[in-house]
């Protein structure tokens, strides 16, 4: 086996090993997997692999983004848009049968739109959600499955900071604009979207579960006139996206004092969070602190969350960088090509490899470790056009949030819903939200569910 590929399979297990064996925390398990697959590279170059490693990965602005996200779900739960937001989901649709659940995708879909972010997805939502599906009847580790897999939705969204990496590609740029992958993903998102309601609708039935209770449902038209302002939230996509995209973009390209090279200096995965946490702290400024201690507090209730999730993704970055020096994509591609099989299967076994990657590796560090063989063998042996090619990658980089068993956010549901031995989910996150959001990938990759481009 090339030592690429062993590289990556030592990986996987020094995580396992280190979370399920000695039952430490993702983010230390995450450094140590980085520690192991450093000696490939020669133990007495381990220092210099690790430094050139990890100093890259701080200068991502990937990196940078999900910071910018993780503060921007501070901001907007602390300012209160998110509660309003599920508050108005809530009078929406929490009366079906299952509503709790329903809210919770479509608060999922809504946030992740604007965030991309799994982690940030999974733990702002989810407290709020959670706690009102166990109220409404549904189980504690169906609670928590659902949470975890509805927390990468918005990985398959335009606001993934990994469609601009995947975008950026010179194989990619050449025949995919920015614009055209912005519009096909949001049909490709819509489709994930889809499914999980599905999933909802059918738990709900094998589960028997009532509505949200009464009580907790204000009426519509007051719910509407309390809670309208969180709306204000998606001006945080339409303006960046304005502003880089479109005619408002081409006319301010045409003024000499801003020119294309000042459109092209707005980093919309940057400005999106940015633009949103300023939206947020106008209207939400009610909610927030009037003393020093208050923010002091803020900032010490979140430091956990931005240390663990820093760390993760950092080491995962960076663990993506070792294992392109090591030659891990290489000889994966040489693997895959070797095997000289069908089209279709051939593109099959691609999305389970991109699902096996995404969940160690985090969205961002997949598609730096295997976005140009995956994008490869879909346009090449696949034959699938270019922009659906793209769509599929994201579908099947958006199983993140419910890759067992590794993956964050599945840690994060099983706190929030009570469930002590997180084991317990793995199986049904694989089989009703990993396998099947595969199948949607494939779908949408061959155009049998089609995309706007």
């Amino acid at each position: 086996m090339p030592i690429g590929v062993i590289a990556f399979v030592v990986y996987i297990l020094a995580i396992l090993v280190w979370m399920l064996v000695i039952k430490r925390n993702i983010a230390e398990a995450m450094l140590v997997g980085l520690i192991v697959i450093a000696l490939f590279n020669g133990p007495a170059n381990i220092l210099t692999t690790l430094w050139d490693a990890t100093f890259a990965a701080s200068k991502e602005s990937s990196f940078l983004a999900t910071m910018l996200f993780l503060l921007m779900a501070v901001v907007m739960t602390k300012t209160g848009i998110i509660a309003k937001l599920v508050e108005l989901l809530n009078s929406m649709i929490g009366r079906v049968r299952g509503g709790a659940a329903y809210v919770s995708v479509c608060a999922s879909f809504l946030f992740g739109l604007v965030s991309g972010n799994a982690i940030a997805n999974c733990s702002t939502v989810g407290a709020i959600t959670v706690p009102w599906m166990k109220d409404s009847g549904w189980p504690k580790p169906v609670a928590a499955t659902m949470n975890a897999g509805n927390a990468g939705v918005g990985q398959a969204m335009p606001s993934c900071s990994a469609l601009y990496l995947l975008v950026g590609l010179a194989e990619v740029s050449a025949v995919v604009s920015v614009g055209e992958a912005y519009i096909a993903c949001l049909c490709a998102g819509a489709w994930t979207f889809g499914y999980r309601l599905l999933r909802v609708w059918l738990y709900a039935r094998k589960y028997d579960v009532r509505p949200v209770p009464a009580d907790q449902i204000k009426p519509l038209g007051q719910s509407f006139h309390d809670n309208w302002t969180s709306l204000l939230m998606l001006l945080g996509i339409a303006i960046p996206l304005l502003l880089t995209v479109g005619p408002i973009s081409d006319a301010l390209a045409a003024i000499p004092s801003i020119g294309s090279d000042g459109i092209g200096s707005v980093n919309i995965v940057l400005w999106v969070p940015i633009v949103v946490c300023v939206i947020c702290l106008i209207v939400g400024r009610k909610n927030l602190p009037r003393s020093v201690g208050g923010w002091v507090d803020i900032l010490k209730g979140c430091q956990h969350t931005f240390c663990t999730v820093g760390g993760v993704l950092l080491f995962a970055l960076a663990a993506s960088n070792v294992l392109n020096m090591v030659g891990f994509d290489q000889d994966l591609a040489a693997i895959l090509q070797s095997l000289d099989l069908p089209g279709i299967v051939m593109v099959i076994l691609t999305c389970v490899m991109i699902a096996l990657v995404a969940g160690p590796l985090s969205a961002v560090a997949t598609t730096a470790a295997v976005g140009q063989v995956a994008y490869s063998i879909f346009v090449g042996t696949g034959g699938i056009a270019p922009i659906c090619a793209v769509c599929a990658f994201m579908i099947c980089i958006s199983t993140e949030g419910a890759s067992p068993p590794s993956s964050s956010p599945i840690f994060i549901s099983c706190g929030l819903a009570e469930v002590e031995d997180p084991k317990v989910i793995f199986r049904p996150l694989i089989t009703d939200y990993i396998l099947p959001l595969l199948v949607v990938a494939v779908l949408v990759a061959y155009g049998i569910f089609p995309v706007i481009h």
